[in-house]
C-alpha cells in the first residue's frame, strides 16, 4: 500500500497560485474568472488536505459544497472607500466586488475585493 504524499503547509508556489487567482479575478472581474478563482483555491486546499489558509489580508476556506471555496477578509474598514486606492465601494459598475457575505443575525460581514488588489471587509447593518 502506497502512502499519499501529504504536505503540512502549502508551498510558496501554491500560495502564489491562490494569490494570483484572487488578483486575476479582481483585475478582470468576470464570472468565469470568479469561478476559476474559487475552484483554484479549493484545489490547492484539497491538495494539502486543509480547509483553511491565511494570507496577509484574507483567509481562504473550503466549503461543504465541492468544488467551491470562500474568501474572508481579516481587516474591516469603517468608511465607504477601498483602503488601497480610495475607490467608493458602492458604485454599481465600480472597481469593487463582493467576494463573500458572512451573515449574522443583526449585521453581515461583507468581504470586498478591489481592482487595485486590496481585499477588505466591512460590517454592514441590516435594515428591518
Amino acid at each position: 500500500m502506497q502512502a499519499d504524499n501529504v504536505l503540512a503547509f502549502p508551498s510558496p508556489e501554491d500560495q502564489l497560485v491562490i494569490q494570483t487567482a484572487v488578483e486575476t479575478f479582481l483585475l478582470c472581474q468576470t464570472g468565469k474568472t470568479r469561478e476559476v478563482m474559487l475552484k483554484t483555491i479549493r484545489a490547492v486546499l484539497d491538495g494539502y488536505r486543509i480547509t483553511r489558509f491565511s494570507f496577509a489580508d484574507y483567509n481562504v476556506y473550503s466549503t461543504g459544497d465541492y468544488p467551491w471555496a470562500i474568501i474572508r477578509a481579516k481587516n474591516a474598514i469603517s468608511g465607504n472607500n477601498c483602503p488601497g486606492c480610495g475607490n467608493y465601494i458602492y458604485h454599481f459598475r465600480g472597481d469593487v466586488r463582493i467576494l463573500n457575505i458572512d451573515e449574522q443575525p443583526r449585521r453581515h460581514f461583507v468581504t470586498y475585493g478591489c481592482r487595485c488588489g486590496k481585499v477588505f471587509g466591512k460590517w454592514e447593518n441590516i435594515s428591518d
